[in-house]
C-alpha cells in the first residue's frame, strides 16, 4: 500500500477503535472474562502498549540507519503492561488512557512522515527479544501490524461487552 493510503487507514482504523472503545460501559472497564489476559479496559492499555512498543522500533530502525536493531524494550516494561491491562481502567483512567493513545498515534504518524519515501518499505534486522532471531521490519510493515491491531481489538471488544452483559445479568 502506498504510505499515504496507509497512513489514511491507520487514521481510519484508529476511529474506529475509538468508536468501539466509547461502547464499553464504565461499570465494565474492569471486566475480566475467565482465562482471559486483558480486562475490557485494559484493552486500550493494550493498545497503548503496541503503540509505544512499535513506535520504539521505529524510532530505532530510522536511528541505526536500517542496520541491526536489538530489543527496543526497556527490561521488565512488557510485563507490567500486561499486569495493567489485565487489571483494565476505572472510569477516570478512561479519558487520559485514549488522550494518550492520540499522542502514541500521532508519534507514530509523524515518524512515518519524516521518513525518505524510499525507506518506506525499507528492511532492517528487527531482534524483538532477547535469543530471537531477526525479523526483517520495515515502516511500513510497522503501520500495518498498528492498523490491523486497532481493528482486531473492536471485534472484542463488543464481545466482551456482549459476555460481561451476560455475566452481569447471570450474577
Amino acid at each position: 500500500m502506498e504510505r499515504e493510503a496507509a497512513l489514511a487507514d491507520f487514521e481510519a482504523a484508529r476511529k474506529e477503535w475509538e468508536e468501539a472503545f466509547s461502547r464499553v460501559p464504565d461499570d465494565a472497564l474492569t471486566y475480566l472474562k475467565p482465562g482471559d489476559d486483558y480486562a475490557l479496559g485494559g484493552l486500550q492499555v493494550h493498545v497503548n502498549w503496541v503503540l509505544v512498543h512499535y513506535r520504539r522500533v521505529l524510532e530505532g530502525i530510522v536511528a541505526c540507519g536500517f542496520k541491526d536493531l536489538g530489543p527496543q524494550d526497556p527490561p521488565g516494561a512488557e510485563p507490567r503492561a500486561r499486569e495493567e491491562a489485565k487489571r483494565g481502567l476505572s472510569p477516570g483512567e478512561r479519558r487520559k488512557s485514549l488522550d494518550e493513545m492520540g499522542r502514541l498515534h500521532d508519534a507514530v504518524r509523524a515518524g512515518v512522515k519524516r521518513l525518505p519515501e524510499s525507506d518506506w518499505t525499507r528492511k532492517a534486522p528487527v531482534v524483538y527479544g532477547a535469543g530471537q532471531d531477526p525479523y526483517p521490519t520495515s515502516p511500513e510493515d510497522i503501520l500495518d501490524w498498528l492498523r490491523d491491531h486497532y481493528r482486531e481489538h473492536v471485534e472484542q471488544s463488543a464481545d466482551l461487552i456482549q459476555d460481561w452483559r451476560t455475566a452481569t445479568a447471570a450474577g
